[in-house]
């Protein structure tokens, strides 16, 4: 009897450890498929690298020529891109006189957001290059109506020779910095195709 009690005793702890072994792969299988990337390319425009593990959508903004997102990681990735020649018609409709330059359409852009959340926190504006084009980033946070959690927001401008693009990467807040650096990824793999 204490024989058969001491292997049922040792065959459920091992059972246990197992399980906790395969929990313990599983959940760092899931943390690195975040890091496989693939190569996405826009109407032969340009491309942008996004973790495998992020689907296409069409469901976050009419206006994105790039929408994917994974629900269950709260990753999401959207580029706008827009005629420079037009942001400029419409800037002189609006009776605007400054000159173009890529912090007005970061500022424009920027208004915009503010009139859809409230911002809790604006980081400066950093000017950089992403594959030889002259852009400028920015990280926010912000409360949207109808969300409960706060967001963070990876913003990035670029400025090609025809066209401008708004890069936009965000997250809950609680998550930012489990996926700060695959979103700044995300956005460094921006590149026009010639």
């Amino acid at each position: 009897m204490k024989i058969t009690s001491y292997l049922l005793f040792i065959l459920c702890v091992t059972v246990s450890l197992c399980s906790c072994l395969n929990v313990k792969k599983e959940s760092s299988e899931e943390t690195n498929s975040i890091h496989d990337i693939v190569k996405v390319r826009v109407k032969d425009e340009y491309s942008i690298s996004v973790p495998k593990v992020m689907q296409k959508t069409t469901a976050l903004n009419s206006d994105a020529s790039l929408q994917y997102q994974n629900i269950h990681k709260e990753i999401y990735t959207i580029v706008i891109d827009e005629s420079k020649q037009e942001f400029l018609d419409t800037l002189e409709e609006l009776g605007y006189k400054e000159k173009y330059h890529i912090g007005l359409y970061r500022d424009i852009q920027l208004k915009r957001l503010a009139s859809r959340m409230n911002i809790t926190h604006q980081s400066d504006f950093k000017p950089m290059m992403i594959s030889g084009l002259k852009a400028e980033s920015v990280e926010l946070d912000g409360k949207v109506d109808n969300i409960e959690d706060e967001l963070s927001y990876f913003l990035t401008f670029a400025e090609g020779n025809d066209k401008i693009y708004m890069i936009m990467s965000w997250t809950l807040k609680r998550r930012k910095q489990e996926h700060k650096n695959t979103l700044l990824k995300i956005v460094k793999s921006f590149e026009l195709i010639d």
